[in-house]
């Protein structure tokens, strides 16, 4: 086998430095319009008989995003709810049924999950 001297060398790692530019996701024109601070995450709550995960723009250019209730089981996180953060305060919720204590958490996604940003998680009684 015949090894690259410094010039193949160096010529390799231009093109794979190239080539790494070429697959990274691109970024919307106003990134800072999706950040974290664009979003107030509320923790989820118990209601009287639901869990409710809720979420506002912090401001009228901020993207639109994605709320979700997520609960903690033994594969991982599940999705229970979503619902569209357009304006306003939308909430996802989850009807307690049963018994059991789980851990929620809301989660706001945003450009197709290019931003996510989540809650404090909650231990919750049903």
């Amino acid at each position: 086998m015949r090894s690259l001297g410094l010039a193949g060398k160096a010529s390799a790692a231009v093109a794979l430095a190239f080539a790494a530019t070429l697959l990274m996701p691109t970024t919307p024109a106003a990134a800072s319009d999706w950040d974290r601070s664009c979003y107030h995450i509320k923790a989820p709550y118990k209601g009287i008989s639901e869990v409710i995960g809720g979420a506002s723009k912090a401001r009228s250019s901020c993207e639109d995003a994605t709320i979700s209730l997520q609960r903690h089981r033994w594969y991982g996180w599940q999705e229970v709810d979503w619902t569209p953060l357009y304006s306003g305060s939308p909430i996802a919720w989850w009807t307690c049924t049963g018994s059991g204590t789980y851990t929620y958490k809301t989660v706001v996604a945003v450009d197709s999950n290019l931003g996510i940003y989540e809650s404090a998680e909650r231990r919750i009684t049903c």
